[in-house]
């Protein structure tokens, strides 16, 4: 969490790009678009700060942090420095995020360290959402249930029709909302998921779906039944919200939440915000809560909320017209990883006088007088940007979260009420302010982040009296295909466009405007640009990340074949294999292969692939060969079958013990301990720590690689032999690895002599 401070001049950095590379490895490239770089927070005291990566779920906000070491050491830095470190991760703290924090050491020698704290540390967490904090909630509506059932049916369909998307069923117990809600989703036709959180209530809708919709298969979702593929499920919600990960976003049609008024319980929060029903319906015999927040408040808030395509279709946000304005800024050479450039690039290249008169330029050209933000690289950008506004005699303000708090809201507030016309702003207004009254908006920062083009964007959607649409000018510089920024285009995956024209708005909106423009007239607006166009251009909408979505990695590869790490490279490199798509991020090249092509790379390595039917044999041979520039794989090797339960488990701490009781012994006994350089030469200097870190690090990690050890998934705190290979090992076998390993040992030793 970085301190506020009136300019950061850090650069993209080498820990940082790993940071985002080792996140990408253990959660997906499509994750990696969750994190949110140089995220503003203020500490308790109300003082700007940054967060170095931050990830913000439904159910937790998670903050990453990457120190250089001199944070671990206090002598190292100022006691005052050190202190306001202290303060700004327990305001963190206080605040409700969960902070984690790596060395830029840890990321460059032990990633997979890191990756294995990552798995476990973020192993629960949910998707981000945060970008979705300017789109409205859930349309909804609450109804009495009625003495016939059909004017109950009558009134979900009207609301239906009315653009609502949840509703809340109340009425007195035992008077048929479990029939009425079964009955309305048998009308729609599509899957259905009805919650509960008693036993009894599962079982009554389970009977009652069987009852009313017996052409549709049911099945039950409740302890250890668990049916996925059923048309109808009646489930417990404590079993659904610990497996949501079982099922698609889009699973189902209809969600039904018996005895709603228990919505606003954590299992019922993610439920409600994971899952995307065309419908949602509450039961409850209690509309209002003892607290006197309405269940249906509580349900429009807990729910996903409308995409932005539904809700401006919807009119609950104003339609967006759009302006591609490019320029001849070449980015083509500018370092980026999978979420940022490289910030000293990108300065170089973008913040040039040119591009700034260009981005004033087309604000006096097409919008001057309106309220607009401008959305530049840094707080130097937004200065200079607003100090060329107003040469031109219009009044702009640069706002940033380094600025003193007073300062800003002053300039914020001006903006409001008219007296500020244009915002140059860097961070601030990416999230957390909002102003109806924007009415333009120009994208002039590149980015690489779909989370921070949204939340850019979502400054300008909402609605206010007098305004027609919001204009988005998308600043678009000359890139690679790889390396190109996002746009308002490539964010909706809208291939087609026309300058000026309309890109989300109502249907019948946007066949009018198709009419007009076809009978070659200017669409009739209150923000008449001028820039209208009869032809429309075609845009690529090529992203990287998306092609290789269905790829397996080079190093995802290597794991999967059990080969040694970087053969798979080097076979690349030589030329001897050819990779389906290749990328370059920064200084690193990435390599990916269909995966129908597994097949193919065994034939051409002479690979063969590990499985039950040979994995023994390839481990005792693998035991052989002891290709060995140190002790460790053999030591560790007899660590384990010493620690060894009947089950093949071995808790880490006790194979740790006696991996490091070899060194030491041998140490006592005045024999050499290893090689000068080797880090276990220093075994009585190392904390357990620190030879845990060697073990695993190097012999146990190229064990895991082939498949022979793993973690226990169940308790991270144990090792094992892989369950394939472990049916397979009898008592003699586990003696002939003993006596391969004794004999490595004495030769390692005899040779270092």
């Amino acid at each position: 969490m970085t301190e506020g401070v009136n300019e950061r001049t850090a650069v993209s950095s080498a820990p940082e790009d790993a940071f985002v590379e080792l996140f990408a490895q253990v959660f997906g490239l499509d994750k990696v678009q969750l994190l949110s770089y140089d995220y503003p927070v203020q500490d308790i005291y109300g003082t700007s700060r940054f967060i170095d990566y931050a990830l913000t779920t439904p159910d937790a906000r998670v903050a990453f942090e990457i120190d250089g070491l001199t944070w671990h050491h206090p002598d190292a830095i100022t006691v005052d420095k050190f202190e306001d470190d202290l303060l700004r991760q327990n305001s963190l703290i206080h605040q409700g995020w969960r902070v984690f924090r790596w060395t830029d050491r840890e990321l460059m020698h032990e990633p997979e360290r890191v990756k294995e704290q990552l798995a476990i540390f973020l192993g629960s967490i949910s998707d981000l959402v945060s970008f979705e904090d300017f789109l409205p909630k859930q349309r909804g509506d609450a109804f009495e249930l009625r003495p016939h059932q059909e004017e109950a049916l009558a009134s979900l369909e009207q609301m239906r029709a009315d653009g609502k998307t949840i509703a809340l069923l109340t009425h007195a117990q035992g008077a048929g909302k479990t029939v009425a809600a079964i009955s309305d989703a048998k009308r729609l036709g599509g899957r259905t998921l009805f919650l509960a959180h008693r036993r009894e209530l599962v079982l009554q809708a389970y009977e009652s779906f069987k009852e009313l919709w017996p052409e549709a298969t049911t099945g039950l979702f409740m302890g250890d039944v668990r049916d996925h593929d059923a048309h109808n499920i009646a489930g417990s919600i404590q079993s659904l919200a610990d497996r949501l990960k079982e099922f698609e976003e889009t699973t189902f049609h209809y969600l039904v939440i018996d005895e709603a008024h228990h919505a606003a319980a954590p299992s019922y929060r993610k439920v409600l915000g994971y899952f995307r029903p065309k419908f949602v319906l509450g039961l409850t015999a209690t509309p209002d809560r003892a607290d006197g927040q309405s269940i249906l408040e509580l349900f429009q808030e807990c729910a996903h909320r409308l995409d932005l395509k539904t809700a401006v279709e919807m009119g609950e946000l104003v339609p967006i017209r759009c302006v591609r304005v490019k320029t001849n800024v070449d980015l083509t050479r500018v370092r980026f990883n999978q979420i940022q450039y490289n910030r000293k690039d990108i300065e170089e290249r973008v913040l040039i006088p040119p591009r700034d008169k260009l981005i004033v330029d087309t604000y006096l050209n097409h919008v001057r007088g309106r309220r607009a933000v401008v959305f530049c690289v840094n707080i130097r950008h937004g200065e200079n940007v607003a100090e060329l506004f107003r040469r031109e005699g219009v009044t702009a303000r640069s706002v940033s979260g380094r600025m003193p708090r007073k300062e800003r809201e002053k300039y914020l507030q001006d903006f409001r009420t008219g007296q500020v016309q244009v915002l140059c702003a860097c961070d601030i207004l990416n999230e957390g302010w909002d102003c109806p009254e924007v009415e333009v908006l120009m994208m002039a920062r590149p980015t690489l982040s779909k989370v921070i083009y949204l939340q850019q964007l979502g400054r300008g959607t909402r609605k206010a009296p007098g305004k027609e649409c919001l204009i988005v000018f998308d600043f678009v510089d000359n890139a690679t295909r790889y390396n190109q920024s996002l746009n308002l285009h490539r964010v909706l995956g809208i291939a087609r466009y026309r300058e000026g024209g309309l890109v989300l708005a109502p249907e019948a909106q946007l066949n009018d405007e198709e009419q007009r423009l076809g009978r070659g007239e200017k669409p009739t607006t209150v923000l008449d640009i001028g820039v209208w166009a009869r032809d429309y251009e075609e845009i690529d909408l090529f992203n990287w990340q998306e092609a290789v979505a269905d790829m397996i990695s080079v190093s995802e590869l290597e794991v999967e074949l059990a080969t040694s790490q970087g053969l798979i490279r080097r076979a690349i490199e030589r030329g001897k294999l050819e990779a389906d798509h290749t990328l370059t991020l920064g200084d690193r090249t990435y390599h990916y292969f269909a995966k129908e092509r597994i097949e193919e790379v065994c034939e051409k390595l002479g690979i063969e692939k590990i499985g039950a039917h040979n994995i023994k044999q390839r481990f005792i041979s693998f035991a052989q060969k002891m290709d060995m520039a140190a002790s460790y794989k053999p030591v560790m090797l007899l660590a384990l079958l010493d620690s060894l339960n009947d089950r093949g488990r071995a808790r880490v701490t006790d194979v740790v013990a006696r991996f490091r009781e070899f060194y030491e012994a041998r140490k006592r006994a005045g024999l050499a301990v290893e090689r000068a350089s080797a880090t276990m030469n220093r075994v009585d200097t190392l904390d357990d720590g620190e030879v845990q870190q060697v073990m695993l690090r190097m012999p146990f990690e190229k064990f895991e690689r082939r498949k022979f050890l793993e973690y226990d998934p169940r308790d991270l705190a144990f090792l094992r032999f892989a369950p394939d290979l472990w049916r397979q090992i009898k008592p003699e076998d586990l003696a002939e690895v003993r006596d391969i390993c004794e004999r490595s040992i004495a030769k390692y030793y005899e040779r270092l002599a």
